[in-house]
């Protein structure tokens, strides 16, 4: 692979051709489609009762981080980009997943 296909490939990774394709599989359904968040949930409470707590933190931070993104692109994301109070939800969120994911897997570990 030489450097211009590589950089060719790397266009696709562009924001906008990102939060185009987001938009474009209806992320901002996940934080109101019943079965995901159901599933999330009994993952969550499965693992965490079986003594899994690393992975059930794993599980909390990444569904954590998709509804935060899911909320987000509802709130305003388009191929030009996050725009209103979209970026401050997927920041808010994605640092509070974070908290939760790190609190879960270090803090709370036993």
């Amino acid at each position: 692979m030489s450097w211009q296909e590589f950089l060719d490939f790397m266009v696709n990774f562009r924001t906008d051709r990102v939060v185009a394709q987001l938009a474009a599989w209806n992320v901002d359904d996940l934080g109101q489609n019943p079965y995901v968040l159901a599933g999330f949930a009994l993952a969550i409470a499965i693992t965490y009762f079986i003594g899994w707590k690393g992975i059930a933190g794993f599980i909390v931070g990444i569904g954590g981080f998709a509804y935060a993104l899911s909320h987000a692109v509802a709130q305003g994301a388009g191929p030009e980009g996050l725009s209103g109070n979209g970026i401050w939800i997927l920041i808010g969120g994605g640092g509070a997943s974070a908290l939760i994911f790190i609190y879960l897997l270090f803090i709370r570990s036993e």
